[in-house]
């Protein structure tokens, strides 16, 4: 091994270190939510989601990382992110179930969150 050079080893913690970095700090941005479904999500849970896809050139920084939960990850899987924000969030009659699915998930967790927003305000509590 050359001097200053890490051994394959050290690189794969390294890129692992990083990995993790980026996924909390997406999920943190994000409230603790699921890009796509709104679903709460935890550190264990959360898995590194690139915005553009890496098939399609999409680059492995913090810009193009959010943070999502497993199903909604490998729903959206290559697909690009406007045509499957369209499928999630005006789901067509004739499209597979799976996008109606999320879509259910994502209006429920925003009713849920005003719900809980306005229980906080009643009650005299700030968000």
């Amino acid at each position: 091994m050359a001097k200053g050079r890490l051994s394959k080893f050290q690189q794969s913690k390294l890129d692992a270190a990083f990995a993790r970095a980026d996924r909390e700090s997406a999920l943190k941005k994000q409230g603790g939510k699921c890009i796509y479904c709104l679903d709460p999500l935890t550190v264990k849970q959360v898995t590194r989601e690139h915005i553009k896809p890496r098939s399609a050139g999409g680059l492995d920084s913090k810009d193009n990382i959010a943070a999502a939960c497993a199903p909604c990850n490998r729903l959206k899987g290559s697909t690009p992110y406007g045509k499957f924000m369209r499928l999630i969030s005006e789901p067509r009659s004739g499209e597979p179930i799976k996008y109606r699915l999320v879509w259910f998930s994502r209006q429920l967790n925003k009713r849920i969150a005003l719900m809980e927003k306005r229980v906080m305000r009643a009650v005299g509590r700030k968000e």
